[in-house]
């Protein structure tokens, strides 16, 4: 069975009409209804709170500029000053991100003039810098995400948000409630050479998140999972609850984002997923797979993939999340009043599901 797109079942249908003083209402409300599909299947949530009073300001730190400014000639000075102005981010630059894991070895101060002195690495900073020279428009988008964050986790500190270059380490990560971090290197565009040029090359479907819109996403996601980290357990259902909650959050911090992003499917996937769940969640009924344990049958469910073929060959990679999203948006309805602290406490996702009584919407 096919993935089916519902826009392109109403254009079909709209070819076989003979345009006519009958037909032109008919018409008219078939283009409001696709409206309607496409708002569905990629559209903002309908409950956004209003956040404008919420006193939050973010600018982001450029830590690529400072780091870079330093002098190798006076490097051990350099470092000093650096660690001061950035106590979190430049332990944690050093020892763990540009550190060489094949030589344990090595020292802060090594890792830091290696990297320095790299030229390939010198090359990025300067692509980087033409690229996002100014971040101001970043402020913004980040300062009414950080809106809903406290919105939604008042007793959670605003962290400090730094932009680094990682050598294609990290996309965005987050370092306890207090530090998030911004790789720029990993968002120049998919097409960028240098992430060709890298053995373990991300496929296309990956290298479609890099670029400038996915950056709050990819933080948003590090966010999510920093705040949903209790795991529920190893079976299907556990993961795709556990996941689902994320990308729920994911949806709070981002209301005006398409759906398509926040699951890193094009939007034809997108479409078809909507127009597909009650099939997809059949397939999984089907076959058992809500309480299986098997990685290798689970793997493309639930993890970054092309497609799911074990739902269905069409279906895209990371289904599995997105049913669990639905299904966490099902009990959100229920149960209005859960905080989100108390959605994040849940780990019995089999209980989770029955409360929620997901019904999968029908094609």
């Amino acid at each position: 069975m096919s993935l089916t797109n519902p826009a392109a079942k109403i254009a079909v249908f709209f070819r076989s009409l003979t345009l006519n003083r009958n037909n032109v209402a008919v018409l008219i409300l078939l283009i409001l209804v696709c409206g309607l599909l496409s708002t569905c299947s990629d559209g903002r949530r309908r409950d956004v709170p209003d956040v404008s009073g919420i006193d939050v300001e973010i600018k982001v730190r450029r830590f690529d500029r400072d780091f870079f400014a330093l002098d190798t000639g006076n490097l051990e000075a350099g470092i000093q000053r650096l660690a001061q102005e950035y106590p979190e981010m430049f332990p944690l630059f050093a020892v763990n991100i540009i550190h060489d894991q094949t030589n344990p070895k090595e020292t802060p101060l090594e890792a830091v003039r290696g990297f320095l002195q790299a030229p390939q690495i010198r090359q990025v900073y300067d692509t980087v810098q033409q690229v996002y020279g100014d971040l101001r428009w970043l402020d913004r988008d980040l300062t009414q995400m950080f809106r809903y964050y406290k919105y939604y986790f008042p007793q959670k500190p605003v962290p400090e948000v730094v932009a680094i270059i990682s050598e294609f380490a990290t996309d965005a990560f987050t370092a306890g409630d207090s530090l998030c971090g911004i790789g720029l290197d990993m968002f120049l565009g998919e097409n960028y050479p240098a992430y060709f040029a890298n053995p373990n090359t991300e496929p296309a479907y990956i290298r479609r998140q890099f670029t400038k819109d996915y950056i709050t996403v990819r933080l948003a996601k590090a966010l999510a999972q920093n705040l949903n980290d209790t795991p529920m357990g190893e079976r299907l259902l556990d993961q795709m609850v556990q996941n689902g909650k994320s990308l729920y959050i994911v949806d709070c911090l981002l209301p005006e984002i398409p759906d398509s992003m926040k699951m890193g499917y094009t939007r034809e996937q997108m479409e078809g997923s909507y127009a597909n769940e009650q099939a997809v969640w059949a397939r999984l009924l089907d076959q058992n797979l809500l309480y299986s344990t098997d990685a290798r049958k689970l793997r493309k469910l639930v993890s970054p993939s092309p497609n799911a073929p074990v739902v269905f060959q069409e279906a895209p990679g990371e289904i599995g999340n997105w049913i669990g999203w639905q299904i966490v948006v099902a009990y959100m309805k229920r149960y209005p009043k859960t905080t989100m602290q108390e959605l994040i406490k849940i780990t019995d996702a089999q209980q989770f599901m029955e409360m929620a009584k997901y019904k999968p919407r029908q094609n």
